[in-house]
């Protein structure tokens, strides 16, 4: 029997260079997550492949599951019923590398629980429920949107997003290590407060990627990723990164950095020549790990309901 609604959504590599918190981009490696009427009553999670939760993980802990409750209120209401579900996930993002693997489970399960309700919840509902359940923007939007994509909160007012076509030249290639990083113990490694010299600085590097993107200069992006909020603080904690993004720049690579918090580099390369030789000199740089290139994926979460 087919699927009541699948969804395929794409990795992601947040804080892009100087757009720490803002700026992402979407990836060709994939989640994907298909809805089946279940047996009994509840939710039951079915779940193969990279970046997710143990057989013995609590069930209501995971961002799936709580995703799709969140979907499944948003679209009936706050009554909603848990109903008799069974979800199959299987996917290709590793988690704690950097990638976005939290934001495609909770896209993912918002769009699956949204599929089956009575009123389908608009976009930028689904959006906000998504930030309130990953914490912040970046990630999420390019999940959800695809290519890249600008999200900037603002106390007590709308978030304010923005999504750019991708520079057609321009690909990505990202060394995942095998090596691991938690989130909370990189934010932690940020400082409270920077000098009004390093902000001033990073404010003009983050224009000149919004620039770069938009006209798709790829001789600007060392510059514009040139990230002075939280790599400085991060490479330290991740000497292997450090050296991965210095191996990029010496194989042609035209901008590279952490991709989210790391572990994972991310290299923007502006032809498929360089693209090789990239893949090649991080694949020989004795970090345990692989490298890839990848596709910058143009369309985000694709939602399917079967009639």
């Amino acid at each position: 029997m087919p699927p009541l609604a699948s969804v395929d959504v794409p990795a992601t590599s947040a804080n892009l260079g100087s757009g720490f918190d803002c700026f992402a981009a979407a990836l060709s490696l994939k989640l994907r997550a298909e809805l089946y009427q279940g047996d009994e009553a509840g939710i039951l999670l079915n779940a193969h492949g990279e970046g997710l939760p143990a057989a013995d993980a609590d069930p209501d802990q995971n961002l799936v599951i709580r995703a799709f409750r969140e979907g499944l209120r948003a679209a009936h209401g706050a009554n909603a019923g848990a109903g008799a579900w069974r979800i199959e996930v299987s996917s290709m993002i590793p988690s704690a590398r950097g990638l976005g693997s939290s934001a495609s489970a909770i896209v993912a399960g918002l769009l699956l629980g949204a599929s089956v309700g009575r009123t389908a919840p608009g976009a930028d509902e689904l959006l906000a429920l998504a930030v309130d359940l990953e914490g912040h923007p970046d990630n999420v939007a390019a999940a959800l949107y695809g290519g890249f994509t600008l999200a900037v909160s603002r106390r007590e007012a709308p978030l304010i997003l923005r999504r750019f076509h991708v520079p057609e030249e321009w690909i990505p290639v990202v060394f995942i290590p095998q090596a691991e990083s938690a989130t909370a113990e990189m934010r932690a490694a940020l400082p409270e407060r920077v000098s009004h010299r390093e902000a001033a600085l990073h404010g003009a590097q983050a224009a000149l990627l919004a620039t770069a993107i938009v006209t798709g200069d790829a001789s600007l992006l060392r510059a514009a990723m040139d990230d002075r909020l939280h790599q400085p603080y991060r490479l330290p904690l991740l000497p292997d990164s450090r050296e991965l993004i210095e191996t990029a720049y010496r194989h042609g690579a035209a901008g590279a950095a952490l991709s989210g918090a790391g572990p994972s580099v991310l290299a923007i390369c502006d032809s498929p020549a360089v693209a090789h030789s990239v893949e090649k000199g991080l694949n020989a740089a004795g970090v345990e790990g692989m490298a890839a290139r990848l596709r910058f994926d143009p369309a985000g979460a694709r939602l399917t309901v079967t009639p």
